[in-house]
């Protein structure tokens, strides 16, 4: 079997802040990742010999665009990690894109698949470790069932902040998942029905499928990863990132390394855009969300406000210790 050592899977609900984590995560020395110029390419990862430019300085590496915000033709260029669903469905199939592939694990030939393209990239990059950001579904016991030691840090954001972003950016609003769930398996019907008899509102849906997201994560790391499975907040990471980043590299056995605080430094500007949510949401779609998502924010440790308390370790590992039924 081609060896690949505890890769690490950054997964979440989308606006939760991973592209922003992981593009600072992924300028440590040691780790590989698919590309964008890849994810353009998927049938040719030898185009991921471009990335080692981003080990020759910060410059070659982009910076992270807020959206709403226009990238230059040269920032577009640089080479940055990407999900890179192309290349996931190229060796999963669709239903890596669609679905929360819940009691599934991977065919051999997926598993194959998967495990020669990732060798290859890291061949081709020069590096030990293999990381990537897959957000929505977790789809920790069909990823494991590929890489049996992986490590799995979800990154966690209030979800009201979550679903005024979804609602306004185009990848959300001006597709099907205004209407519709995004993927299939996570909401079931009873919930859709309650969702429909209720007005069937986006912002609901974006709700759900957010409590949804964090609710099945928790339930696949407890039953698949106990040990190999850790939280992270966007709150912590934007109050305090230096801290967060060395607690992610000592849980993933990492070195030290200045790289990645360098290019925070240097190229990316960290702003908490939590405040967002208070403003723009009108008080009543405020007061919609408090209700559906009482639970879960509670669980996650939000007030009313979205602010959480700063003691503790940043990097949390609920299940360490814990016994799976």
């Amino acid at each position: 079997m081609i060896t690949i050592e505890r890769p690490v899977f950054f997964v979440g609900m989308g606006r939760s802040g991973t592209t922003l984590l992981v593009a600072v995560v992924c300028a440590h020395r040691d780790l590989g990742w698919f590309s964008q110029h890849f994810a353009r390419m998927p049938g040719f990862p030898a185009v991921t010999l471009l990335s080692r430019l981003a080990d020759l300085d910060p410059g070659f590496r982009r910076s992270v665009a807020r959206h709403g915000e226009t990238s230059s033709p040269l920032e577009r260029v640089r080479v940055a990690p990407a999900e890179a669903y192309s290349i996931w469905e190229r060796c999963c199939g669709e239903k890596f894109l669609y679905d929360f592939m819940l009691g599934t694990t991977a065919t051999d030939r997926e598993r194959h698949c998967v495990r020669t393209t990732v060798a290859k990239v890291l061949r081709y990059q020069g590096k030990p470790r293999f990381t990537s950001k897959i957000t929505g579904p977790p789809r920790i016991e069909y990823l494991s069932s590929i890489f049996p030691d992986a490590i799995f840090v979800h990154v966690i954001r209030d979800g009201r902040a979550v679903v005024e972003s979804l609602l306004r950016v185009p990848f959300w609003r001006d597709s099907y998942r205004f209407r519709e769930p995004a993927w299939r398996g996570g909401l079931t019907d009873d919930d859709l029905a309650a969702w429909r008899r209720d007005g069937a509102s986006p912002l609901a849906l974006a709700g759900m499928q957010w409590e949804a997201v964090l609710r099945i994560t928790r339930r696949e790391a407890r039953q698949f990863v106990p040990e190999r499975y850790a939280e992270v907040h966007y709150e912590d990471f934007v109050r305090d990132p230096h801290r967060v980043i060395d607690e992610i590299f000592d849980l993933c056995g990492l070195s030290e390394d200045p790289r990645p605080h360098e290019f925070l430094d240097r190229r990316i500007e960290l702003r908490d855009m939590n405040y967002r949510w208070r403003e723009r949401l009108e008080r009543r779609e405020i007061e919609t969300l408090d209700q559906l998502l009482a639970d879960p924010l509670r669980e996650f440790d939000y007030d009313a406000d979205g602010r959480r308390g700063e003691d503790g370790a940043a990097v949390r590992r609920p299940f360490v210790g814990v016994r799976t039924p």
